[in-house]
């Protein structure tokens, strides 16, 4: 500083923030939980949480008596590019995923190395995903991620994840980067990228990319779903992946995208027309 005085530093808001980017990183937890993880004593942990309770930044799960961040972080930052609009216009498609699939749908955005979550719905099932609005995930073992990083330029990739190693959080994860590749060389093919069991033990995920007017990925649509009610990865695909494609046209369109979608006939238009037909504004 200037006058050479030392930054005064908030530990309160420092610890605030340890919850904060804990419940982020991990969804739904419990007092216990968070305590232990983010090295805090309880009493300081439930003033923490019944702070930002109060203002509307985490909410409480009545049945599990979790906590986990509300979309009111999203609000802060206004100017993020295109992220109101973009969860405007997905919305109503997540809302239909969830329902006819029975799965949690979400959207997210690439953030660094990690996907963030910027919408989720729920689906009605009593065992689900829980990915709330703000949780991030490692990109490299997320389908979502893996849905935006195949359509991405290859030195990009390279430069987030060729220069160090991928932490390993299953034994599903990939622990290369050219274990990445190769598999980002597959989702760009077939139009969709897969995660079973590389981020969560028991969880599995399809995700599809969303690309904007100009062509460019812009953000990825997942469904997510425990192993156990889609155990044959085979017919998991072959149920729920035409409505998530479907979904991942759909928010495309919206969003101005009018040329061939990833794993459809060339000759088919996000507008599902001929390419070399394009509809009439």
């Amino acid at each position: 500083m200037k006058d050479g005085k030392k930054e005064q530093i908030l530990n309160s808001v420092l610890r605030t923030f340890d919850v904060v980017e804990l419940l982020a990183r991990r969804g739904e937890l419990g007092v216990t939980r968070i305590a232990q993880e983010a090295g805090l004593d309880k009493s300081s942990v439930y003033r923490i949480l019944a702070t930002l309770k109060s203002i509307g930044y985490v909410c409480q799960n009545p049945a599990t008596q979790g906590y986990a961040n509300t979309s009111r972080f999203a609000s802060l930052c206004p100017h993020a590019p295109d992220t109101g609009e973009l969860r405007e216009r997905t919305r109503p498609f997540l809302s239909r995923l969830a329902e006819e699939t029975g799965e949690t749908a979400s959207l997210g955005i690439l953030e660094g190395r990690d996907i963030l979550y910027i919408d989720t719905v729920q689906c009605s099932e009593m065992i689900r995903v829980n990915l709330p609005i703000g949780q991030k995930l490692p990109a490299y073992c997320s389908a979502l991620g893996k849905a935006i990083l195949a359509f991405l330029p290859e030195e990009r990739v390279r430069e987030l994840f060729g220069g160090s190693s991928l932490e390993k959080f299953t034994p599903n994860t990939l622990s290369s980067y050219g274990a990445l590749a190769e598999e980002l060389v597959e989702a760009k093919a077939l139009g969709f990228a897969r995660d079973r069991e590389e981020s969560h033990r028991e969880l599995a995920c399809l995700g599809v990319p969303v690309f904007g007017a100009d062509g460019r990925i812009v953000a990825g649509i997942s469904l997510s779903y425990p192993c156990f009610r889609h155990p044959d990865q085979a017919l998991a695909e072959q149920l729920l992946l035409p409505r998530l494609r479907e979904a991942g046209i759909a928010v495309s369109l919206a969003l101005g995208f009018r040329a061939a979608y990833p794993g459809t006939p060339e000759n088919r238009t996000a507008k599902g027309q001929s390419a070399n037909h394009p509809s009439k504004e």
